[in-house]
C-alpha cells in the first residue's frame, strides 16, 4: 500500500473523477532506478521527488477532490527527500515511507478503537455522504471492519517491505516492491468498496455507493472544466 509521502511507492488505483497517468505512476521508479545507477543516490532522490512533488501540484490545479491534503503530501514528499539527500543513505529515504505507512496502519487501527475513526469521518469528503448516512449504525460498523482491513493491510506491506529492503538490492526493491503492493492496495480499495456498497444498502434511503460515486465524479469535471474555462478567459 501506498499512503504515505512516497514517490516511488506503488499507485493506488484511481476511483472514478481521479485521474490518474499511469507515466506519473511508474516515473519516480524509474528515474530513481536510472539516476542512481548512472549518477548517485543523492540526485536519484531529487530526480523521483521532483516529479512526485510535479504531480501533486498538477493535481492541485486540477482541482482533485483530496486537493486539500496534498499541500501535506507535498510537503511530506520534498521533506522525505531533503533528508534522504542530507543524510545520502537509502536507508533514511526508504526507512521514511516504510516508517509513515506503518503509523498510517496503527492510526488507522488505533482511532477506530478509540472511537474516532478517521475513514468514517473524511469519508464524506470523497463519497458525499448526507448526515442521515452518517449517523446510521450501519456506517460505524462498515467503517470500523474497513479500518482493520486498511490497518492491518498497512502493517502487513510495511513489513513486507522491511524484509524486501533488506534481503535485495535497492533496484530489485523497487520492482517487486511496486508490483506487490498495486494488488494489494488495489484489493483492499476495491474490496472495501464492494463491502461498503453492500453494507450501506441496508440503510433506508440510501442512493447507493454507484450512485454517489457518479455524482462526484460529474461535480469534479465540472469543476475542471470551469477551472479550465477561467483560464482561457483570463488575460
Amino acid at each position: 500500500m501506498g499512503e504515505g509521502p512516497d514517490p516511488t511507492a506503488a499507485p493506488a488505483p484511481a476511483l472514478p473523477g481521479l485521474e490518474s497517468n499511469p507515466l506519473d505512476s511508474v516515473m519516480p521508479v524509474l528515474l530513481f532506478m536510472g539516476v542512481n545507477r548512472f549518477v548517485s543516490l543523492g540526485w536519484a532522490i531529487a530526480a523521483a521527488t521532483a516529479w512526485s512533488a510535479k504531480v501533486a501540484i498538477a493535481r492541485k490545479r486540477r482541482g482533485s477532490p483530496i486537493g486539500k491534503f496534498l499541500p501535506i503530501i507535498t510537503l511530506g514528499i520534498v521533506a522525505r527527500g531533503l533528508l534522504g539527500i542530507l543524510t545520502d543513505s537509502e536507508a533514511v529515504y526508504f526507512g521514511i515511507g516504510i516508517g509513515t505507512k506503518a503509523v498510517i496502519g496503527i492510526g488507522v487501527i488505533a482511532t477506530m478503537l478509540v472511537g474516532h475513526n478517521l475513514l468514517a469521518r473524511y469519508a464524506p469528503l470523497v463519497f458525499g455522504f448526507d448526515d442521515d448516512t452518517v449517523a446510521d449504525p450501519l456506517y460505524a460498523s462498515g467503517f470500523r471492519t474497513i479500518a482493520w482491513a486498511v490497518g492491518l493491510a498497512e502493517l502487513l506491506s510495511a513489513a513486507f517491505d522491511v524484509w524486501l529492503f533488506n534481503n535485495s538490492s535497492v533496484n530489485y526493491y523497487l520492482v517487486v516492491r511496486f508490483f506487490v503492493n498495486w494488488p494489494l492496495t488495489a484489493i483492499v480499495m476495491f474490496g472495501s468498496l464492494a463491502y461498503l456498497g453492500r453494507k450501506l444498502a441496508h440503510i433506508e434511503g440510501f442512493p447507493g455507493l454507484n450512485h454517489l460515486l457518479e455524482v462526484r465524479m460529474v461535480e469534479y469535471e465540472d469543476a475542471v472544466r470551469r477551472r479550465r474555462n477561467r483560464r482561457a478567459d483570463s488575460p
